[in-house]
């Protein structure tokens, strides 16, 4: 099965964009071809540096954007382009492990699936190892099961059939989270999404990029959620771009400080978590929904997704 990888770049710096478009030309399963769009048109050294790829290898295919479209649109009109049968994802200043696409594509047809993820280490702006993440849910009954919940699904580490993502409508314009989006709607047109545990790829935590996003990817998921609950009642949803509901708590600065103040303290719980500090976790998990209403929600759907992760991996380990 042919593979074709895409990848969009918008701000990346370029020492980071060359690593990661020279972790997939050095696959051992080379992709048929590589898509690149350049969402941002006033990035003239960008635009130079992909231009050198395009002309110096053949499975290179540059595509500029007259003007800024944004990271949904540019995956969808990449996937658009592509002619493979399965769609590989890649993020413009990560790195892929050198056997990821092989490793990725025989677990997908061992075990049948649409869509495979894998698992990954965290990278700092300078390329340094700064951890790894935890063990993700493998099973594409325990996922299923999961994702109503929240996403254990590491976009960049994707690997899909093409005919399975443009059957559940491709990416919606979305802020964030539009991958998550897609997922749910996969898996109710019965497409199966698995994972593996193997790491996969380096990802790179981008300079505070963690704490910015972190209000808009949950306001964002929950607005998803809502979605996907309005198709399980009716079989549709409400979804419209720039929802002005979602636009005006977006913009709410306040209830945005209060949220950020309280996931301080989910991070200490998650540390707390690791070093198997139980009761100094909880502590900090209370701590956290007594912050804010919308602390509260975050740490229930986090709690709803252990739970149901809990109860079920074992009936599904194997699956």
């Amino acid at each position: 099965m042919e593979i074709s990888v895409i990848m969009s770049v918008y701000n990346e710096r370029p020492e980071q964009i060359k690593q990661a478009i020279d972790s997939i030309l050095k696959q051992t399963c080379l992709p048929m071809e590589f898509v690149i769009v350049l969402d941002n048109p006033d990035q003239s050294d960008l635009k130079a540096l992909l231009m050198s790829y395009d002309h110096q290898f053949d499975i290179v295919k540059l595509v500029l954007n007259k003007k800024n479209i944004g990271l949904a649109a540019s995956l969808n009109k990449a996937i658009d382009l592509s002619s493979g049968e399965l769609i590989a994802r890649m993020d413009a200043d990560d790195i892929s492990i050198s056997d990821r696409f092989e490793v990725e594509l025989n677990e997908l047809q061992r075990r049948g699936l649409d869509l495979i993820s894998g698992n990954i280490s965290y990278i700092d702006e300078a390329g340094k190892v700064v951890g790894e993440k935890s063990a993700i849910p493998e099973s594409a009954p325990l996922i299923e099961k999961i994702l109503p919940y929240g996403s254990t699904i590491v976009h960049p580490t994707v690997l899909m059939r093409k005919t399975a993502v443009q059957q559940a409508g491709g990416y919606r314009l979305l802020p964030t989270a539009e991958d998550y989006d897609l997922w749910l709607r996969m898996i109710a047109n019965g497409f199966k999404i698995g994972s593996i545990n193997r790491r996969v790829l380096s990802y790179r935590l981008r300079d505070n990029s963690m704490t910015s996003n972190a209000w808009k990817t949950y306001l964002v998921s929950q607005y998803i959620r809502k979605l996907y609950s309005e198709r399980r009642r009716t079989g549709q949803d409400t979804f419209k771009v720039g929802a002005p509901m979602l636009l005006e708590k977006l913009a709410d600065e306040h209830a945005c400080q209060k949220f950020n103040r309280g996931q301080k303290y989910f991070t200490m719980a998650m540390q707390a978590m690791q070093q198997r500090k139980i009761g100094w976790a909880g502590y900090q998990l209370l701590h956290t929904m007594f912050t804010s209403a919308d602390n509260f929600y975050y740490v229930a759907n986090y709690l709803c997704l252990r739970i149901v992760w809990l109860v079920n991996r074992g009936r599904y380990q194997n699956v």
